[in-house]
């Protein structure tokens, strides 16, 4: 018999045999050893060298705490190699997703999951120091307002910084805070429903009219004028933070009836010159006395931030997309380091800085040439299966490991260097998927083969539905198989990444970013549900009757009508939940160092002990219920 839970044995943080073939990852990870085997003194007179004047100097509290890389992992099953957790655990935040960043005085500062803020010398983006804020809840945007640091994020969240710690504002609306913009005096944040506060100096703040109803996300400083982006191509603008005014925005047509002006995710300016990026990579180029027009995108990825530094604007975006412009006019895609989700990038006055998922930092001095400076990736486990007598588990840089029935977890020879998003069992064979529409299949999770598809956007998502094979991506990217080697497209509503299927036998769910999609039976179309717009979830399962999905913030929503319908349901947590598997018995969900379990998917309880690290996909198998996660963390508990 299981224990109640367990937290198997691990090799916590190790380090791949070979990283992903994007050579900036290898090479980060050969030279990272040398750099953390410097001296203390060394390291400390290197970022005070780098930062000048910077704010790190002005806050001595801060510089004592403990380094994110001193964070404790999950217990080692072998040795790992000298650069494994400096390549791993030393990411901000262990793997967290980085959501924001921004810059100055030499100090470099990153938002993220479960209230994540850390920070850099910009001088060296290798040693990141973890802050405390007292919250859970995901933060979304960052700035510098001129006089001090403010945060802002879900649950209406808004920390300022005070002699050297994060306080957090009280009495705030609690609708979701998005993006955050400032200049000398004025301070304003925005999110979900055209919420806007504003402040004089970060500390207290006022609800004001921002004259729109829908999702505003990116922020910026204009002149005097501070700016904010989003849904619908919406762009508003005020100089006094109490009458917003409505920029002229021209998009292209995005061709999708649920969204035909794409979300613009941020907006950045140079003097006059603003450009504002979005969905199905919409780039808008203009000024806010004449508006922003739509020029032409060398991509149809998900934009998520911009910036201008050294003559050049930058933008980043899903599937590690990089692209550049010297006029804002003419853009280029830029070779990438890697191809997770990028969700933020500044300008540091020496580099450009990306952030996003798995705590992933990258950095380019012209734009063009970008390397990573630290990333979780190599070592998440990010999908698990169970068949042939054996588990499989798949991860970063094409990281594959098997555990037979008795015995422990063992890594087998890599098929590819991609990032691997998910594994599923199927007749006969396991099938995985992952970056540029990676496909691997194999019989005994051993040996792999890879099979093209049509499609080259990353697959997040792979599921076998009794007579079928799915797997789904980024841009809503939907593919079939009935053996798993030939695959054909298949028409979908959603435009954003799908993360998960589940059937009861006829109907079934996909779930994604902003997607909750049904389809009543094979063959029939998807429709997709107006509940899931504007959330992220990222889990879906059936058992009992009922589906269940899972999201960000705690998200749980509940169908009992084959999917027609949807209820939230009150999971109990904050932080974001990632996955979900029913048992037979009941259902447990995971995420970012939570774990819960519910009978019925309405009442749910925490379930002991949770991984410290963030459980990113569940199975079932011989009455046990196994995760894996970040760090290549695992654990267990019994189905029942």
């Amino acid at each position: 018999m299981v224990p109640e839970a367990e937290l198997e044995q691990t090799e916590a943080g190790a380090a791949p045999r070979r990283l992903a073939s994007r050579h900036s990852v290898a090479a980060h990870a050969r030279t990272v050893a040398a750099r953390r085997a410097a001296s203390a003194t060394a390291l400390i007179v290197a970022a005070l060298v780098a930062g000048g004047s910077s704010a790190v100097a002005r806050e001595p509290a801060v510089a004592r705490q403990p380094a994110v890389a001193r964070q404790p992992a999950v217990v080692a099953q072998r040795t790992a190699g000298p650069t494994a957790r400096p390549a791993c655990s030393a990411a901000p935040g262990g793997g967290l997703t980085l959501a924001n960043v921004a810059s100055a005085h030499g100090t470099v500062r990153v938002v993220g999951a479960n209230g994540l803020i850390a920070r850099a010398t910009a001088g060296d983006l290798g040693q990141w120091h973890r802050e405390r804020t007292g919250i859970i809840h995901n933060l979304r945007g960052i700035a510098w307002t001129g006089a001090r640091w403010i945060a802002v994020g879900d649950v209406g969240s808004i920390l300022y910084r005070d002699h050297g710690r994060w306080r957090s504002v009280p009495g705030l609306p609690t609708t979701g805070l998005r993006g955050v913009a400032a200049r000398p005096g004025l301070v304003a944040a925005a999110g979900s429903g055209g919420v806007l506060l504003t402040s004089p100096n970060g500390v207290t703040w006022s609800v004001a009219d921002s004259g729109v109803s829908g999702l505003l996300w990116g922020g910026t400083r204009v002149g005097s004028r501070l700016v904010f982006s989003g849904q619908g191509s919406t762009v508003i603008s005020s100089a006094n933070g109490l009458r917003w005014e409505p920029v002229s925005v021209a998009p292209s047509p995005t061709g999708n009836p649920t969204a035909p002006r794409p979300l613009l995710w941020q907006v950045a300016a140079f003097g006059e010159h603003v450009v504002a990026v979005g969905d199905f990579g919409a780039i808008e180029s203009g000024t806010l006395a004449d508006g922003l027009t739509a020029v032409h995108s060398p991509t149809d990825e998900i934009l998520r931030s911009v910036v201008h530094g050294r003559g050049r604007w930058v933008a980043v975006g899903s599937g590690g997309t990089i692209i550049s412009s010297r006029s804002g006019a003419r853009w280029t895609r830029v070779p990438s380091p890697v191809t997770l989700d990028l969700r933020g990038v500044t300008w540091t006055g020496r580099a450009f800085v990306a952030v996003g998922d798995e705590g992933t930092v990258i950095s380019s001095s012209n734009g063009q040439r970008w390397q990573v400076d630290e990333s979780a990736m190599p070592c998440a486990l990010l999908g698990i299966a169970a068949g042939a007598g054996r588990l499989v588990a798949v991860g970063g840089s094409g990281r594959i490991e098997l555990r037979p029935a008795t015995g422990r977890w063992r890594a087998v020879p890599r098929a590819t260097d991609q990032d691997l998003y998910a594994v599923t069992r199927g007749p006969g064979q396991f099938v995985a998927v992952g970056a540029d529409a990676t496909v691997l299949t194999s019989n005994g999770g051993r040996r792999w083969v890879r099979h093209r598809v049509p499609a080259a956007l990353n697959l997040h998502a792979v599921s076998w539905i009794g007579h079928a094979y799915l797997a789904g991506g980024d841009r809503g990217v939907l593919l079939a198989s009935s053996d798993g080697r030939r695959w054909r497209r298949l028409a979908f509503p959603g435009f954003h990444s799908i993360r998960g299927f589940a059937t009861d036998g006829s109907s079934v769910v996909a779930a994604g970013a902003g997607t909750v999609a049904t389809r009543a039976a094979a063959g029939g179309s998807w429709q997709l549900q107006s509940i899931g717009l504007g959330h992220f979830q990222t889990g879906v399962a059936y058992g009992d009757g009922r589906y269940l999905v899972v999201g960000h913030n705690g998200e749980v929503l509940a169908s009992t009508d084959g999917g027609a319908t949807w209820q939230p349901q009150n999971s109990g947590v904050s932080q974001n939940l990632d996955a979900i598997a029913w048992t037979g018995s009941r259902f447990i969900a995971t995420g970012e160092g939570v774990s819960i379990t519910s009978t019925d998917g309405t009442q749910w309880l925490p379930l002991r002990p949770t991984s410290i690290h963030s459980i990113r996909a569940l199975t079932v198998w011989r009455r046990t219920v196994f995760g894996v996660g970040d760090l290549g963390a695992h654990i267990r508990w019994p189905a029942g």
